[in-house]
């Protein structure tokens, strides 16, 4: 019997989410018949130019065990971004005889020189149009910094003003959840105890006490 395997990751809010590109591939491979084994998934933030993801390695080592016959993603990008890693993924995908779907397209026909060098072309292309993109996007945070303006999503608590310049306090957010949240701390509560009291997660309990004064400034000035 075929052994099939998915594999999902998140770099950004505009992409489907974890939850959706798992149903896409449980469509997808109950459609076409495929015993779906297992789904890896690296989660949300995960860049497709990191070659390092866990999951994606483990998936990865099945393709070249060749102990699987199809890989299907939700769309061709889920696997890797960057040209080189890319053209690699194509060229263990063709040795092993490993079949790639996707939701959005189907079966990609790597098996045809003439389709995988396509795919190789078109991943080069948006390789270069990615690096461009970045760079933009450094360029407008450097800009930003030079300006004195914040940048970045707000830490938890704060908002942009009505300019998009610089954090301020959300009072109808969770500004002072926070601020009572850090005078817990203060007095000698623990993150758990905080977790438990107004459902601040440790590790965000963390975060917040490592811009303690930022929060207690605003709360000063604002």
């Amino acid at each position: 019997m075929a052994k099939v395997i998915g594999y999902t990751r998140l770099s950004q809010d505009s992409d489907a989410s974890i939850e959706r590109q798992k149903r896409h591939i449980r469509e997808y491979t109950d459609e076409h018949g495929m015993p779906l084994e297992r789904i890896y998934d690296d989660g949300e933030r995960t860049s497709g130019w990191d070659e390092s993801r866990e999951q994606y390695q483990q998936a990865r080592s099945r393709v070249q065990s060749g102990d699987i016959d199809a890989v299907v993603i939700n769309d061709k990008r889920r696997l890797a971004r960057d040209f080189d890693e890319t053209m690699r993924l194509i060229l263990d995908l063709r040795e092993y005889g490993v079949e790639a779907h996707t939701f959005e397209e189907g079966e990609l026909d790597l098996s045809d020189p003439v389709q995988a060098a396509v795919e190789v072309l078109q991943a080069a292309s948006e390789h270069e149009a990615k690096k461009k993109e970045i760079e933009r996007a450094r360029e407008a945070v450097q800009e930003r910094v030079d300006k004195g303006y914040d940048h970045g999503r707000p830490p938890i608590g704060f908002r942009f003003d009505n300019e998009g310049k610089q954090w301020v306090p959300d009072r109808n957010g969770q500004f002072e959840i926070v601020l009572e949240a850090i005078h817990m701390v203060e007095a000698g509560s623990t993150y758990r105890e905080v977790e438990d009291e107004l459902d601040i997660a440790p590790a965000t309990m963390s975060g917040i006490m490592d811009r303690r004064n930022q929060y207690l400034n605003a709360s000063k000035n604002g």
